[in-house]
């Protein structure tokens, strides 16, 4: 089957962004022809490309050498302009970033114009059979204008919903267009299904959930200190270590909480690379390789919106606290590392800036605990279910798509409420008894349960399955 993918984003550094390329891995390994349209800058990082190219007056893909498959997958990236539109403010590297609420009506309309003449241009040299769209905007309004006749499934993931829909009724109309237009309309749960058609009733008939998926053969279990050495280890050789945070920014942190100077504290974030991974990430790894006790940890980014700040402050209400781990990368860290000063947990704290899954996989292994802590709406979880794929026990903030996979993980070892929390005023609190609860299981129970938790996830939650279902829906 010959199938087009618009996703307007990168292939790396978020959910959505994992869950595009993994699927087109997916389905190239099935077989099918693959374009995927899409602002990648760098498809020879990701081994399942075939070629790559851009989309202009004329289309041209250049081969990328990759491994062989039954399939073939070609990513193009269309010409449409300079600015990258997104859902929650990140730096990118030599790309203008611009949140969706803030662009004006003229680049707002620039972008969606240049993206459906590019998306036609790419349906008409790739033929496809179906298309699938990112997100409730911008994604199948695109699609819906670019593609007549064409079986048009939305790809739905939550931060659409919150940070567009919600606060502006120009993204309400334009994913009512979209989505009316579509095939179907997926979402990895019924949670995020039941809040987008209650903005968008007209949809209701079309809804499926589609849940996402782990890469298995990355997170499994492994042993603590193997774990960490391996990432150290593959970190050794990433170019872009050189770009990130340098370990003096900390004197500066301190300077900075020290005169209660809030613009200077913010301002830190953004001199270096918020992409790249920590200048001395893999010696952290390894100095962190030689603890024996208690370790937890965080993988996502470093936003108010993903409650990071109530780990940290959970870990000042522990005695004794367990070690840290921070994977992640974001606006908010200068913001995080001023926190950890103020509440004297510093020495129990190690942040490693961001990994992407290469090294995050055997990162997470290493943890006991992976917690969760979002305080706003979540599509789905697939953070949790990453941790218990590595044998981590997951402990997830009790509300949205977190829920339902809470429930899915406690269910399967027949433990109600173990891996979850109450959110809320006392969510930091309720964090650190989550943590004692876990911590206080014996450890070689505590081992059985993510050997059983991760069995669990290889066998039900597949990229495999999840790229089957997309495509059944919409292909009817």
């Amino acid at each position: 089957m010959r199938i087009l993918v618009w996703h307007g984003w990168l292939l790396e550094g978020s959910g959505s962004n994992v869950y595009t390329a993994r699927i087109v891995e997916a389905w190239r390994r099935e077989g099918h022809e693959v374009l995927l349209v899409c602002q990648e800058p760098h498809p020879e990082r990701f081994p399942f490309l075939d070629a790559a190219g851009t989309i202009g007056p004329d289309i041209s893909a250049t081969s990328l050498g990759t491994d062989p498959a039954a399939g073939r997958a070609v990513l193009l990236r269309p010409d449409v302009g300079d600015l990258l539109p997104v859902f929650v403010y990140d730096e990118y590297e030599d790309i203008r970033v611009k949140t969706f609420v803030d662009l004006t009506g003229e680049e707002l309309d620039v972008y969606l114009e240049a993206n459906v003449a590019a998306l036609r241009r790419a349906a008409r040299w790739h033929e496809p059979d179906v298309a699938i769209a990112g997100h409730a905007v911008p994604g199948p309004v695109i699609a819906h204008r670019a593609l007549a006749g064409i079986p048009m499934v939305a790809k739905v993931h939550g931060s659409d919903i919150e940070y567009a829909m919600r606060p502006q009724p120009r993204y309400m109309e334009l994913a009512r267009e979209g989505l009316e237009g579509a095939s179907a309309v997926a979402g990895g749960s019924r949670d995020v299904l039941d809040r987008l058609v209650g903005l968008v009733p007209s949809v209701a008939d079309r809804v499926r959930v589609v849940a996402p998926a782990v890469d298995v053969e990355r997170f499994r279990p492994m042993p603590r200190r193997e774990a960490l050495l391996r990432a150290a280890e593959l970190l050794e050789d990433e170019p872009a270590l050189a770009r990130g945070r340098p370990r003096d920014l900390d004197r500066e942190v301190a300077k900075a909480l020290r005169g209660g100077d809030e613009d200077a504290l913010n301002g830190l974030a953004y001199t270096y690379d918020q992409t790249a991974p920590d200048a001395d990430a893999p010696a952290r790894l390894r100095a962190l390789a030689g603890h024996d006790g208690p370790l937890v940890g965080y993988l996502g980014k470093l936003i108010p919106q993903k409650g990071v700040e109530l780990l940290i402050e959970a870990l000042a209400l522990l005695d004794p606290s367990p070690r840290a781990l921070i994977v992640g990368f974001g606006t908010f860290r200068e913001r995080l590392e001023a926190l950890v000063l103020e509440l004297q947990v510093g020495d129990r704290v190690t942040f490693t800036g961001r990994l992407d899954h290469r090294y995050a996989a055997p990162t997470v292994a290493a943890l006991d605990v992976l917690v969760v802590p979002s305080v706003l709406e979540e599509a789905f979880g697939m953070v949790a279910l990453e941790g218990a794929a590595a044998g981590a026990l997951p402990l997830v903030a009790r509300h949205s798509g977190l829920a339902e996979v809470a429930e899915a993980l406690e269910a399967e070892i027949a433990r109600p409420g173990l891996l979850s929390f109450e959110p809320g005023r006392e969510a930091a609190r309720n964090i650190a008894r989550g943590i004692s609860r876990l911590l206080a299981i014996p450890e070689d129970e505590r081992r059985d349960l993510g050997r059983r938790l991760s069995a669990h996830v290889a066998a039900g939650w597949s990229w495999a399955r999840t790229a089957g279902r997309l495509l059944q829906a919409g292909i009817g």
